[in-house]
This record gives structure tokens, C-alpha cells and sequence, in this order.
């Protein structure tokens, strides 16, 4: 692994958010989470190349299928030029768009990447711990325009004053992700967290806005 200074940032940080996931907020008992572990050793052999031999035996097949799965994803040419923490990114951004039932989820990213809500918001959690970890991820996600991008970095903001779970998690991805008339239930979404500054902070990210 020789990437560029962002890159290593932001593996470095998304790795520490793995472990303050297992060590503190039970992580270590989720498909996802291990999914992540893999990819990251898969991006840097200087990590513990034994990790699947940790996976709970519980958790084994299912951890094989999703990787499985995962491969052939990224295994796609467009993929080829990238760098390769995109594989671990990735899998949290197409995670949350799946999670959040998005209309920008594509049936391929359905089969890959359905992991429940609460999977992110571990992965969140364990990212907030340590404010420096959050902060760098804020500002490297905020610069990616992808509207799941803006979500995460919104959610990542320390700053913000909304609670972190999985219904606050899915209503902000699916107004970011949202083109045109808005429906009821998306109405619904907006007013549930209008008071709080979450939506600011992500449609400010949307328009580009420091």
C-alpha cells in the first residue's frame, strides 16, 4: 500500500473506527464490521493478515458470502484505477444508501451491501469516539460530492446536534438522495429532523459550502 496522504488518513481513521466499534459498541458481533476488517487487510498487508482466522464461528459463513459478494463488485474494471481504500469507503457509502432503502440503490448494490442501519450507526459511533478520528473523516468525506458523502460527513460533525441512530441515519440519506416532488413520508423525514442542524450541515455540503 502506497497511497497519498488523504488516503492514508483516511484509512487510518476508518481503521481506528473499526476498533472503538469492537472495543466499545459491540461491533465485533456484526457481519459488516468483519466485511471491513478483511477489505482493510486486503489494502494493507501490514495489518493482521490472521483476521479471518477471529471471525466468531457464528458469523464465518455469512462473513465469506458477503465478502464473496463484495469481490465481485470490486472486481469490476471501473474499479482497476482507483485507489484501494476505495473497496473499504465504498462498502460504508453503498452500505448506508442500501441501509436507507434509497431510490438511488442499484438491485446489484442491494445484493452486496444489505447490512441493517445499525451496522452504520456502530461504525459512526465508533468514528465519534475519538473527535481528531471524526473530524479528519468530517472533512475528507465533506470534500466527496456523492449525496451519501455529505450524509456521512454531516454525521460525522461533532458540531451537530442530532442524535446518531438508525431512523435519523436513513431520513437524512433519503432527502439527500431525493429528485423532485417530495413525497409524504419525505416530508415527514424533514420535519422530524428539521430542528436540528443536521440538515443544514449536509445541504450546505450538497451546495458545495464551507
Amino acid at each position: 500500500m502506497s497511497p497519498t496522504d488523504t488516503t492514508r488518513i483516511l484509512f487510518d481513521g476508518m481503521n481506528i473506527a473499526l476498533t472503538e466499534w469492537a472495543d466499545r459498541y459491540g461491533g465485533a458481533s456484526s457481519v459488516l464490521y468483519w466485511v471491513l476488517r478483511c477489505k482493510a487487510a486486503e489494502v494493507d498487508p501490514a495489518l493482521d493478515q490472521n483476521v479471518r482466522s477471529k471471525i466468531p464461528e457464528s458469523l464465518k459463513e455469512r462473513v465469506d458470502a458477503s465478502l464473496h459478494l463484495a469481490n465481485g463488485y470490486f472486481g469490476n474494471v471501473r474499479y482497476s484505477t482507483l485507489e484501494p481504500v476505495t473497496m473499504l469507503w465504498g462498502t460504508i457509502v453503498n452500505s448506508l444508501r442500501v441501509a436507507a432503502e434509497s431510490d438511488r440503490a442499484k438491485e446489484v448494490q442491494k445484493r452486496v451491501f444489505d447490512y441493517p442501519p445499525e451496522d452504520i450507526v456502530g461504525f459512526l459511533h465508533g468514528a465519534r469516539f475519538r473527535m481528531e478520528v471524526a473530524d479528519q473523516l468530517y472533512h475528507l468525506f465533506k470534500a466527496m460530492p456523492a449525496p451519501e458523502c455529505q450524509a456521512l460527513a454531516a454525521l460525522l460533525n461533532v458540531h451537530v446536534d442530532a442524535p446518531l441512530d438508525a431512523g435519523t441515519v436513513r431520513r437524512l440519506v433519503r432527502l439527500l438522495d431525493h429528485e423532485g416532488p417530495m413525497s409524504a413520508e419525505e416530508t415527514e423525514d424533514l420535519n422530524s429532523i428539521s430542528n436540528t442542524s443536521l440538515v443544514d450541515a449536509a445541504f450546505a455540503g450538497l451546495r458545495r459550502q464551507v
